[in-house]
């Protein structure tokens, strides 16, 4: 699933050495060249929008300009690439299925036709968000060719979950869906009536819920993994813009969803501000158990929230608002620590040993003290800034993608860590 697991802490135990290399997706120099792009306009071109996958050697990365590439983890040299004509949003699941190792992705777009566009103005009006080819697609881990494809009315932009050798997600048309991983036909089908934008789909294993989150209306829903069953929905009181069905929810392993949502007040309605709102939900009876305000600001663009790691009991997030990393205990949501950084983050952080890392907009990587959130070390490639993208620990080795289309490999000892998981 995304980020690997439940917790969203994508670390893994590895002799994998540490490595330094940059993949630059064709195309990048001379958008980051052209003077008529911004930065924005780069990302959607040819950004990595999210968190790589790394199996078996191999790095999957998806990429906004429709390709997934595979690329060598010890080399940074192009395997392959496969073009689903349409920008790829989802953190590749890359899993043995019957024997045969596949890759799952997603495509799908942001945009809304017109006829749906108008149906904002109408409460609780079915919505479907995407255009040209959505579709969930299953390719070969070693050649990239395609095994079988899946197509969808609305964006499959969120990532899915592998549970019990089927895929698991939302997506933009407004249903959660399961499909059977080895041959893609559909195993089942639930409509939300909300579509799903970038909340990934998370599990609960031990409990066999489906958490994610939906936007028109605003609600967070969770399903039974196993049938598809609609348990419960929840609506977050003040949950603002789109920010429900933009955050993706971690599991504290105790029967808890931890996610983030942004809210606004009819007084921050004037001044063009909102808060960062963490909640932690029960997976069995849909209950709001604890909500903590991390502070208000200036509303941040498109993606709303940012994603939390869950470790240990304790949860750590950054906010797109109020630009801090914070630690919170999973149980009350109390604040064990702050840290102001002074930018934006939206990706789940990793966090081993005593320390935590934290990618951000300006490009900047941030190590902390994990216990008291202190800044250790600052590093900036200067390739580009990082979104909802997370990384990825692997022995030695950060993995992670930037909004400017480089993907890298950076070694820990260059973050200022000396330990390895």
């Amino acid at each position: 699933m995304y980020a690997l697991n439940p917790g969203h802490n994508a670390v893994v135990s590895s002799n994998f050495p540490a490595v330094a290399w940059t993949y630059q997706v064709p195309g990048a120099a001379d958008a980051g060249k052209a003077k008529v792009l911004n930065p924005t306009i780069i990302r959607d071109l040819v950004g990595f929008p999210i968190g790589v996958a790394v199996v078996n050697g191999m790095v999957y990365a998806t990429n906004d300009n429709g390709y997934i590439y595979a690329v060598d983890a010890h080399r940074g040299k192009l395997a392959w690439s496969f073009n689903a004509y349409n920008q790829l949003m989802t953190t590749p699941i890359a899993a043995d299925i019957d024997g045969r190792p596949l890759v799952f992705i997603g495509a799908g777009n942001s945009v809304f036709a017109y006829s749906h566009a108008k149906q904002f103005g109408v409460a609780d009006a079915p919505v479907i968000r995407g255009n040209g080819v959505s579709a969930i697609y299953a390719l070969d881990a070693r050649t990239g060719q395609e095994v079988w494809v899946y197509k969808t009315k609305g964006e499959d932009m969120p990532t899915p979950v592998l549970f019990q050798g089927k895929l698991l997600f939302g997506n933009g048309d407004g249903h959660a869906y399961a499909l059977d991983a080895a041959t893609g036909r559909l195993a089942w089908k639930t409509p939300i009536q909300s579509f799903v934008s970038m909340s990934s789909a998370t599990l609960d294993p031990d409990r066999g819920v489906l958490v994610m989150g939906g936007t028109h209306p605003s609600k967070i829903y969770g399903l039974d993994a196993t049938t598809g069953k609609l348990l419960w929905t929840v609506a977050p009181p003040l949950v603002f813009s789109s920010s429900a069905g933009d955050g993706t929810w971690a599991m504290d392993g105790s029967g808890l969803a931890i996610g983030q949502i942004e809210t606004r007040t009819s007084a921050q309605q004037a001044t063009k501000e909102s808060a960062s709102e963490e909640l932690a939900i029960d997976v069995k009876t849909g209950k709001i158990v604890w909500s903590r305000e991390l502070g208000a600001g200036k509303t941040p663009p498109r993606n709303k929230d940012a994603v939390p790691t869950v470790v240990n009991g304790m949860v750590y997030t950054g906010s797109p608002v109020t630009h801090t990393e914070y630690a919170l205990d999973a149980q009350t949501g109390r604040i064990a620590w702050q840290q102001p950084l002074n930018v934006g983050m939206k990706g789940a952080p990793v966090v081993f040993g005593k320390v935590l890392i934290q990618a951000t907009a300006s490009g900047d990587i941030f190590t902390l003290d994990r216990a008291s959130g202190a800044v250790l070390h600052t590093d900036n490639a200067h390739q580009g800034g990082y979104g909802p993208q997370s990384g990825v620990v692997v022995g030695g080795t950060y993995f992670n993608g930037t909004s400017a289309g480089m993907l890298q490999a950076i070694p820990l000892s260059v973050l200022g860590v000396t330990d390895t998981p």
